[in-house]
């Protein structure tokens, strides 16, 4: 049974998730959920968080936004009062997965050992221009940075639960992870996974179109019909959102296929109007496109795109 708490004034809307009704909270508004003794959904700090509450000391799947990080920190002591946060884990750069990296980074005795895939280290400390946000960013602080990066498969023991953490190349970014705990058989995927929007294909830091089909896919071949999915957003999800997202993704992609083999432009792509059978479901598709388009380019010298070079 999925049990509900919130925190905080917010506005409250609705949103329709594989014909469910879940409530929409503003960023302003922190509610959880619990997934099964012991392990949290939190909602509503600017991404979604897990925390595990298995062991003497508690493990948490990104950290919201940095302003949210105070009343996240409020919601996750409420429930599990006395307990420390050993360990913080980064499933991407994205600022909106980080905020609570300034809060348990550092030296001191209340520090957190932090968790990120090597990749993602690397753009934490760096300073990339983000061509489609039009955005420069600048180096977290050396403290807020994760402390412990990983190359493979890792796991991790949680009493009875086993969490398994791996990343899967170039996708949304090229850092990206997923974590999985085995016992409760729930899936978080972070940015990994979009519903009721297109995914982002942040191609300015290694995420690509056709990475994110093959991720999308190691990821349906993980979950069963039973697993609870967690993406960044949204409410709890099933296989079922993994199947329509590689689908759609993967029309995406015979799409920028023609496009590059016909030599048109990302203006002339766009206006093909690929993927106007998800734009009801999905919404405008212009950032999208111009996402899918632009990370193939970069891979074209890889002769990943057949008849081109």
């Amino acid at each position: 049974m999925i049990k509900r708490r919130t925190l905080v004034k917010g506005a409250i809307g609705s949103i329709i998730v594989l014909g469910q009704s879940f409530p929409v909270y503003s960023q302003s508004r922190i509610s959880s959920l619990q997934l099964s003794p012991g392990l949290y959904l939190i909602q509503g700090a600017g991404s979604n968080v897990v925390f595990a509450d298995l062991a003497d000391e508690l493990v948490v799947i990104d950290g919201g936004l940095r302003e949210n990080a105070s009343s996240l920190l409020d919601e996750i002591h409420m429930l599990a009062p006395g307990k420390r946060i050993s360990r913080l884990f980064n499933t991407n750069w994205r600022p909106e997965h980080c905020g609570l990296n300034y809060d348990l980074g550092g030296l001191g005795g209340d520090s957190a050992t932090i968790i990120a895939h090597e990749n993602t280290r690397l753009w934490q400390s760096a300073d990339p221009y983000v061509e489609w946000e039009n955005k420069q960013y600048q180096p977290m602080p050396l403290n807020a940075q994760a402390n412990r990066g990983f190359y493979t498969a890792s796991s991790l023991q949680l009493g009875l639960e086993t969490l398994l953490f791996e990343r899967l190349p170039k996708a949304h970014t090229d850092g990206d992870i997923y974590l999985y705990f085995k016992e409760a058989d729930v899936l978080v995927v972070s940015d990994l996974l979009a519903v009721n929007s297109f995914p982002v294909i942040d191609y300015s830091t290694g995420g690509w179109l056709r990475g994110l089909r093959d991720a999308t896919e190691a990821l349906l071949n993980i979950a069963t019909d039973e697993t609870q999915i967690i993406a960044a957003q949204g409410s709890i999800l099933t296989r079922a959102a993994l199947l329509q997202q590689y689908v759609m993704l993967e029309s995406a992609w015979e799409a920028v296929v023609s496009a590059f083999q016909n030599g048109l432009s990302l203006t002339e792509f766009q206006q093909t109007n690929p993927m106007r059978a998800y734009i009801a479901e999905r919404g405008d598709p212009t950032l999208f496109l111009q996402q899918a388009y632009r990370s193939a380019w970069y891979h074209i010298t890889e002769r990943t795109i057949p008849n081109v070079i």
